[in-house]
């Protein structure tokens, strides 16, 4: 503990959280942000070559919320070859009031991971048709595990097909989610998961489309979520063409660098085409309207879900150290 404000590292915010809680604040997020009850400047970014990666500031708070939050997600993409973890960050939680330093919670990206977990597995709900052949997911490192696990309990369904780049990453990858109870299989090319899946997540940092627009079929229900740097690109844009639904996180944000700014560049799409997942979630727009749509959510990350997570973090483990401490005292006291 600092002897001025609290440091939660990762153990504290794991124990503290629970997923359920977590999909429920981040859909509430989703909604606040979509009606104009945050405050989030446009995030910062750095980029790195020499080796990959890249860090994100995103920064917000919720109108009339008591604490505002600056989150740096970082991302070094070489770094499991050096026997480390690709992600780390944390988020800092100051008084609204204030300005006053609430807490630091180290969480080494880990709320990043799950915050973007629940904003798959909501997104892949919006717009998913009435009947789940399978989940698709197209990528094969950590978010491409989570994305698997959370989208697949919110589908409903056990059926995951995997494709990466690597083929023996793909395999690794689906034994994984074998073990723990789901039905995965890893497939050699990326037509072979759309031909089997109706509902594909793409989670890769890639800077070239890895799905071309003729192998997506009449009532498949795209996230895309890779998009999240200027420069980087999953999907061929001539699939917005196609798709009958298009949501966004952000308007700005997705017409700034993530898939639907590739398409509205190229002409295919207007840059008004699309509505916000919030609207969705909020029940005040449809993300499907007939089971043949091909439809596609755009998720280039909220400040806003940044702000509800770090929220939460801090209320439960608060919460928690009152009651831990009311219980020591009750104890001394018989």
């Amino acid at each position: 503990m600092n002897s001025q404000f609290p440091t939660y590292g990762l153990s504290e915010l794991r124990t503290a959280l629970l997923r359920k809680d977590m999909l429920s604040v981040v859909r509430d997020a989703f909604i606040r942000h979509a009606q104009s009850g945050v405050v989030a400047p446009e995030p910062g970014e750095l980029l790195f070559s020499d080796p990959p990666g890249d860090c994100h500031i995103k920064f917000g708070y919720f109108k009339g919320g008591a604490v505002f939050v600056v989150k740096l997600a970082i991302g070094f993409y070489e770094n499991p070859m050096k026997g480390l973890d690709t992600n780390n960050g944390l988020v800092l939680v100051f008084d609204a009031k204030t300005g006053k330093t609430i807490a630091v919670l180290n969480d080494e990206g880990w709320l990043t991971s799950w915050r973007t977990a629940a904003a798959g597995a909501l997104a892949a709900k919006a717009g998913a048709p009435s009947s789940v052949t399978a989940l698709g997911i197209i990528g094969t490192g950590h978010q491409a595990e989570l994305q698997a696990r959370w989208a697949s309990e919110s589908l409903g369904t056990q059926r995951v097909v995997i494709w990466g780049r690597d083929l023996a990453k793909s395999a690794r990858l689906a034994n994984n989610l074998s073990q723990q109870g789901l039905t995965a299989m890893a497939v050699k090319d990326v037509g072979e998961l759309f031909a089997q899946c109706n509902v594909v997540i793409t989670c890769t940092p890639a800077t070239a489309p890895l799905v071309p627009a003729a192998m997506v079929r009449p009532g498949t229900h795209i996230v895309a979520m890779g998009a999240d740097s200027v420069g980087k690109q999953e999907l061929d844009p001539n699939i917005f063409a196609r798709a009958t639904v298009i949501m966004t996180d952000d308007h700005a944000q997705c017409l700034g660098h993530g898939e639907f700014c590739h398409a509205v560049t190229a002409g295919l799409v207007s840059s008004t085409a699309d509505i916000s997942l919030g609207q969705v979630l909020a029940g005040q727009a449809r993300g499907r309207l007939s089971e043949e749509d091909i439809t596609i959510v755009d998720l280039t990350g909220l400040a806003a879900q940044d702000v509800a997570i770090a929220t939460l973090a801090i209320e439960l483990i608060q919460s928690r150290s009152i009651e831990g401490g009311r219980k020591a005292s009750e104890g001394t006291h018989r």
